[in-house]
């Protein structure tokens, strides 16, 4: 009953961080067997979802990092030239045009260290502290990749417009 609830959401959490279909269910296979194994320890304080959530995001990143996929990008505390950069502006009506398969779409296409950053800060509302410490980088190094990957998705989504 709980696989039947949840699955679905479980593995939209976990493809945000692993793009391959069979990788994702892969995941998700062990994260439940994770979960049914340490049921006893869900103490009630917060949603089951979010807890259940939390153990799928970190299998996801075990995973990431066993296959040695999460490569630290810089140790710079500076945050490039993104926030000085001049934007070119779109409208909002541009942006709206844009479907969550686009936005998923050009996720996919960050690094998985930008994505996981990304995840965890803008998605499932991490802590720059908190992303180091589960990723074993500096704080510094989290808000730049944090930084970059917004950058890169903002340029991949704004050449999706352009092809519309």
């Amino acid at each position: 009953m709980i696989y039947e609830t949840y699955a679905g959401k479980m593995l939209l959490a976990i493809r945000r961080y692993i793009p391959g279909e069979q990788e994702a269910l892969d995941v998700l296979q062990d994260g439940f067997i994770k979960v049914l194994r340490n049921i006893g320890g869900y103490t009630f304080r917060g949603s089951f979802e979010g807890w259940m959530r939390r153990i799928m995001v970190n299998m996801a990143i075990d995973a990431l990092r066993s296959a040695k996929q999460l490569q630290f990008v810089g140790d710079s505390e500076e945050m490039l030239d993104v926030l000085s950069q001049k934007v070119e502006e779109e409208t909002e009506a541009e942006w709206a045009s844009l479907g969550q398969h686009d936005i998923l779409e050009a996720m996919e296409k960050l690094t998985p260290m930008y994505r996981a950053v990304f995840n965890l800060y803008a998605i499932e509302g991490y802590s720059h502290r908190e992303i180091s410490s589960e990723l074993g980088i500096s704080e510094g190094t989290s808000k730049s990749n944090y930084a970059k990957a917004r950058r890169n998705l903002r340029e991949l989504l704004r050449n999706k417009l352009r092809q519309q």
